[in-house]
């Protein structure tokens, strides 16, 4: 039997934060800036880091230094382990936000921006002045992103399958078909509801595919399929609503989002034709940064405000 461990004792775990320095700046000489080193020691780390890994790991191009997949496959693993071994140097560590320089950073999609950034940062901004925030829109990469510690964190409706993505239910909402109030097949009742055949029927926005082949309705509810008739594509939520008040589309989106605006468009809201429950609204993060004192606090801030704001959706008139 070949014995494939690699003695640690034969290997310089210096090494590991100069590829981690390569990683982030994808330049030799902001690497070697970053973790204190001149640029031809970083050149000597590089080349016994490829000797290491048997790989040559970054070439060199116009661009800057281009990652092997070699190189990409081992990062996370190797990203976890530093922040691992930086925490536990610190266990004690503790976080007072009235005192820090921190800025944090979520990926989200713009139902989370209308609803909870204001009073997300309003939060920060109570608890200490040197705190800040910036958020970002979901995009393929945003896993990636999130393992490389880019963004403390990803709200979603979709919990991705990796182990080392930690996960935590910070609320639910319910999905409302809306329309124009004066769409000229869907008649005004008392009771807002609507046939499987009616909303079939009619011609759809969609919000851009987080698949090949499924929406992000489909995504969100689990894998359930509707095979709805695409009219237009918008970036976002909020883009559906003067869409739908301006033509006979319908559209779907979260009853709280609805609320928000509903007095600035002229449009009305029906139950989703089909028995869901409320989607849950996933908080992610990197598991390597379970333990992180900074990051613990803005997850449970995060937490605390979606408690208020962002708990199983009431929809009006039900």
């Amino acid at each position: 039997m070949v014995d494939n461990k690699v003695n640690l004792r034969s290997v310089d775990l210096n090494l590991l934060a100069s590829f981690d320095a390569l990683m982030i700046e994808g330049n030799l000489t902001r690497a070697a800036d970053r973790i204190g080193l001149s640029q031809p020691a970083m050149s000597a780390a590089l080349q016994r880091l490829r000797l290491t890994f048997h790989d040559e790991l970054f070439v060199r191009t116009r661009q800057g230094m281009i990652p092997t997949p070699r190189a990409i496959d081992v990062y996370s693993p190797i990203r976890e382990a530093l922040t691992l071994i930086s925490s536990t140097l610190i266990p004690n560590e503790e976080f007072d936000p009235a005192r820090a320089e921190r800025s944090y950073s979520v990926v989200a999609d713009n139902y989370f921006e209308s609803v909870a950034l204001g009073p997300l940062m309003a939060r920060l901004q109570q608890s200490g002045s040197g705190l800040s925030l910036a958020t970002y829109g979901l995009a393929s990469d945003s896993i990636s992103r999130l393992l490389r510690m880019e963004v403390d964190l990803i709200v979603d409706y979709v919990r991705p399958e990796s182990d080392l993505v930690q996960a935590q239910i910070i609320g639910s909402e319910k999905l409302l078909v809306i329309a124009r109030k004066s769409h000229p097949r869907l008649s005004v009742s008392a009771t807002p509801t609507l046939s499987m055949a009616q909303y079939l029927a009619e011609e759809h926005v969609f919000l851009p595919l987080r698949s090949r082949e499924r929406s992000q309705l489909e995504f969100a509810l689990g894998g359930r399929e509707f095979p709805r008739k695409r009219a237009a594509q918008v970036q976002n939520f909020t883009s559906m609503l003067p869409v739908v008040a301006a033509t006979d589309y319908l559209a779907v989106i979260p009853a709280r989002l609805f609320h928000l605006y509903e007095k600035a468009f002229a449009i009305r809201w029906f139950h989703f034709p089909a028995d869901i429950e409320p989607i849950p609204l996933w908080m992610l993060w990197a598991k390597s940064l379970q333990n992180d004192a900074s990051h613990r606090w803005f997850r449970e801030t995060v937490q605390s405000v979606a408690n208020d704001i962002i708990q199983p959706a009431n929809v009006k008139g039900k």
